[in-house]
C-alpha cells in the first residue's frame, strides 16, 4: 500500500474508533480539546485522528495542543498531520508561534519539513483555481511550484522558486483576504495531477507553458499517476445523500464558496438564445405560460449541461469544493456538494430535481441576460432621432 493510502486508511480508522466510543465529531468545540488530547497514545490511528480533528477547532488551545503533538511526535505521519492542522488554523486567523529555529526565524506551519505537500483553492466563477506544490529546499526555505489552472483550457500561468516560510504564509493569507479563496491542504499527488494534466492540455493546444516542466521536475519528474479523488476517503457517500439533500442543496448557492459560480457562458448560450427568441415572439402568452416556457428551458439546460463532458467537469468542481470545505471544517456544505457530485456521476434525469443545479441555471440565465441588456445600452444606436 502506498504511503499516502496507508496514512488515509489509518486516519479513517482512527476517526471510526473515536466515533465508536461515542465521540461526536459533528459538534467540535473548545470543550472537545481536552477529551481529544486525552485519547493520545491509544494507537497511531487515533493519534492521527486527534491531530486532524484539532485542526477543525478554531481556538488557541487547539493550536497549543497541536504544537505539542508536532514537537513530541516521532512518527512522520503524525508530525505531518499536526502541521497540516496548524496550517488550517492559521488560515482561519489563529496565530501559530513556535520556538525560534537555528536561523533565528519563526517556524511556520505552511508546509511540512520533509515531504511534498499540495494546496489548492476552490474554483472561482471562471472555473480557475490556484494550485501549489511545496517542499523543503536543501538550502533553506521552501521550494514552491504554483499554477493557475483552468479545468477547461489547462495551465494558464505557472511560476515557482525558493521562498521563505513566512512569505508563503503571508501569500496564503493575502489570497484568502482578496479572493475569499483559502488554500486548502490536499494530497500532493492529487495536486500534482491537477497541474500535470493542465500542463498537458495547454501543451496540446499549443499554448505557452514556460518553464513548468523543469520546475515540476524538482517535485516529480515522472508522469502524474491517476488517483481517486481524496474526498471519497474523507466523507462517506451514504452520509452525503441523506434525506432531503436535493432540496437542501440550494443552500450552496448562498454559500460564500459558491458566490461567483455560474454555468459557463458558451454552455448557456443556446438556452439564452431560446429565451431571447421567446421574448421577441409575437405570440401573446399569459404569465403562467411564460413561466412554464422559462421552466422548460431551465429543465432542458439542467438535463443537457450537467451530462456528458460538461457534467464531468462540474462533478470534479463539486468534488474539489467538497474537499476544500471539509478541510475547512465545514461538514454540512461539504456533504451537500459531494451529494450533487455523486448524482452527476450517476447521471440520468434525477439531476433535474436537484435544487442547486436548477438554481445555478436560473442564476446564470439572469446574469447573462442582464449582461446582454447592459451591452445593448452601451452600444451606439444607428437610428437618428429627428
Amino acid at each position: 500500500m502506498a504511503k499516502k493510502d496507508a496514512r488515509e486508511a489509518a486516519l479513517k480508522r482512527g476517526l471510526e474508533e473515536l466515533q465508536q466510543t461515542g465521540f461526536d465529531q459533528a459538534a467540535l468545540a473548545a470543550a472537545s480539546i481536552g477529551p481529544l488530547t486525552r485519547r493520545l497514545g491509544e494507537s497511531p490511528a487515533v493519534d492521527l485522528a486527534v491531530a486532524f480533528l484539532l485542526g477543525r477547532i478554531a481556538d488557541p488551545a487547539a493550536v497549543e495542543a497541536l504544537i505539542k503533538i508536532e514537537t513530541a511526535a516521532t512518527a512522520k505521519d503524525l508530525k505531518r498531520e499536526a502541521r497540516r492542522s496548524l496550517f488550517k488554523l492559521e488560515q482561519r486567523g489563529l496565530t501559530v508561534t513556535r520556538a525560534e529555529d537555528a536561523s533565528g526565524g519563526k517556524r511556520s506551519a505552511v508546509a511540512p519539513m520533509s515531504d511534498i505537500e499540495g494546496y489548492l483553492t476552490i474554483i472561482d466563477g471562471a472555473g480557475d483555481r490556484l494550485v501549489w506544490l511545496v517542499r523543503p529546499h536543501a538550502g533553506g526555505g521552501l521550494q514552491l511550484l504554483q499554477g493557475v489552472v483552468s479545468d477547461r483550457t489547462g495551465l494558464l500561468q505557472a511560476d515557482g522558486g525558493v521562498v521563505k516560510r513566512k512569505d508563503l504564509r503571508a501569500q496564503a493569507e493575502e489570497i484568502q483576504k482578496n479572493a475569499n479563496l483559502p488554500m486548502a491542504p490536499a494530497p500532493w499527488d492529487y495536486a500534482d495531477g491537477i497541474l500535470y494534466n493542465a500542463y498537458e492540455k495547454a501543451k496540446a493546444a499549443g499554448q505557452k507553458t514556460g518553464q513548468f516542466a523543469s520546475m515540476r521536475a524538482a517535485f516529480n519528474a515522472a508522469k502524474a499517476r491517476e488517483v481517486e479523488h481524496p474526498i471519497y476517503s474523507r466523507l462517506a457517500k451514504d452520509s452525503a445523500q441523506s434525506e432531503d439533500w436535493r432540496g437542501r442543496s440550494r443552500r450552496l448557492l448562498e454559500d460564500p464558496a459558491f458566490r461567483f459560480w455560474l454555468v459557463d457562458e458558451d454552455w448557456m448560450k443556446p438556452y439564452i438564445d431560446r429565451i431571447e427568441q421567446a421574448q421577441e415572439s409575437r405570440l401573446v402568452l399569459n404569465d403562467a405560460q411564460k413561466e412554464e416556457r422559462l421552466a422548460a428551458i431551465v429543465r432542458d439546460a439542467a438535463r443537457e449541461i450537467f451530462a456528458g463532458e460538461s457534467g464531468a467537469i462540474f462533478r470534479r468542481r463539486l468534488e474539489d469544493a467538497s474537499w476544500c470545505l471539509a478541510e475547512g471544517g465545514r461538514r454540512e456544505p461539504a456533504l451537500l456538494a459531494l451529494a450533487v457530485a455523486l448524482q452527476l456521476a450517476e447521471g440520468g434525469i434525477g439531476m433535474l430535481d436537484i435544487a442547486f443545479l436548477t438554481g445555478l441555471v436560473q442564476k446564470s440565465i439572469a446574469y447573462y441576460l442582464a449582461q446582454a441588456k447592459q451591452k445593448a445600452k452601451e452600444e451606439p444606436s444607428l437610428i437618428v432621432k429627428p
